[in-house]
């Protein structure tokens, strides 16, 4: 296989109706688009959608399978340290998913030199690219450098008496200059949060599950899949979006990317809140009656560690 060649596709699954709603109840999305056929239906899809992150989370399952190198299986020293996903196409319950991967041909290997970057792409029946992305691999390094993470970016604060006049309607622009931004109540994570996870999307790792194995590795314990911190993250940033109202009409945000960068290792027990706010807003040039809206996201720890950060990439409905 050269560098940009990717491999034969693997992992054939379909999705069912099933695993979207267990997806939702694992990581905390209830979006009502997911869940409420006839809501589904009005908005103009023809079917159960599935969640943009369940077909993302499903690759590092797929990759701990048929590729366990690249996401660091067994390597106690490895942990993913980065990972983007641009969502292309909707993927809805009945669909059959494969992915191949390659090696990453835009990684700078050379500004990491103990990383390896996978690239990817998400197949449907049609052979159509639903997803494509990036997993970086921090691996082990040597002498001092062995235990040396990334340094965090400085966490967020916000105003706590700033406040504007509610709108009886919000236009992306308006969610981008009035929107929610602020940080959740938090949950702490449980050694079931972890297990549930990892056995539904298949990411296996002895890093997530193991004692023994942990217990000799980088962070001395086990620790949570990165994938599932995002996770958690996002839904609660959502619960927040979505109390506010926006268009009826075409008003379902159009979910198009994520990323995320790990600083800290999330540990059982930890408990987790999360900050948010939009970054940017601009006009697609594709539909112009649709903007899209970037949100930057922070998850901190109880010690206000940041131990993750990331953004994702929703296309509203804009002012008219």
């Amino acid at each position: 296989m050269t560098k940009t060649e990717m491999c034969a596709p693997a992992g054939h699954r379909t999705v069912t109706a099933a695993e979207i709603s267990c997806f939702g109840s694992l990581t905390g999305d209830y979006s009502r688009i997911h869940f409420d056929h006839e809501y589904s239906r009005a908005s103009g899809l023809d079917g159960q959608l599935a969640h943009g992150l369940l077909g993302a989370s499903w690759v590092l399952g797929a990759l701990t399978l048929h590729a366990p190198e690249r996401v660091g299986v067994g390597a106690g020293d490895a942990y993913l340290s980065h990972y983007g996903v641009r969502l292309k196409r909707m993927v809805f319950a009945g669909d059959t998913l494969s992915f191949r991967w390659s090696d990453d041909p835009e990684f700078d290997a050379a500004s990491q030199r103990s990383a390896r970057a996978t690239a990817f792409e998400v197949l449907n029946q049609r052979d159509e690219v639903v997803t494509l992305g990036q997993v970086v691999l921090c691996l082990g390094l040597e002498g001092s450098d062995r235990s040396k993470l990334p340094d965090p970016p400085t966490r967020w604060t916000f105003d706590a008496g700033a406040s504007s006049q509610p709108l009886t309607t919000y236009y992306a622009e308006d969610i981008f200059e009035n929107g929610p931004r602020g940080e959740t109540l938090g949950r702490t994570l449980t050694e079931s949060d972890v297990v549930g996870f990892t056995n539904h999307v298949g990411e296996l790792n002895p890093l997530y599950l193991n004692e023994v194995f942990a217990n000799a590795s980088r962070f001395k314990v086990r620790i949570a899949p990165p994938m599932l911190t995002f996770c958690l993250g996002f839904s609660e940033f959502l619960r927040a979006l979505l109390t506010i109202p926006m268009p009826s009409t075409g008003g379902s945000a159009g979910h198009l990317g994520d990323s995320w960068n790990f600083y800290r290792p999330v540990k059982f027990g930890d408990t987790l809140r999360t900050l948010y706010k939009p970054v940017s807003c601009v006009r697609s040039r594709s539909r112009p009656d649709q903007a899209l809206i970037r949100f930057g996201l922070q998850i901190v720890n109880q010690h206000d560690q940041v131990v993750q950060d990331g953004e994702n990439i929703l296309m509203m409905l804009g002012r008219p």
